[in-house]
């Protein structure tokens, strides 16, 4: 199963951004279950991002990539678009954890 964020998406993780900025306001949240899932299937690429997605009519979208690059993956999730947000994750990933 899922989750579906009714109010407040994503402050229930996202809090610890509070501690570098403490402008970001306390949020709430409303979590509820889905039987929607997300399925994948992942291997290691050293210095790579490799996605693709499949959408709800059945057809494939990518494979989207890019290198692990701090200044690529965020001119990439600033361009908007599909892949913005994949790019912006790994962003994140790449330089908080």
């Amino acid at each position: 199963g899922g989750r579906v964020c009714l109010f407040g998406e994503h402050t229930d993780w996202a809090g610890e951004f509070r501690s570098v900025n403490a402008d970001i306001p306390a949020g709430r949240v409303i979590v509820a279950g889905t039987e929607e899932t997300i399925d994948a299937r992942v291997r290691q690429q050293h210095g790579l991002i490799s996605v693709c997605a499949v959408t709800d009519d059945g057809s494939q979208m990518g494979p989207w990539e890019c290198k692990m690059d701090s200044t690529l993956l965020l001119a990439a999730a600033s361009q908007g678009g599909f892949w913005s947000y994949v790019a912006g994750v790994a962003y994140v990933v790449k330089t908080y954890h």
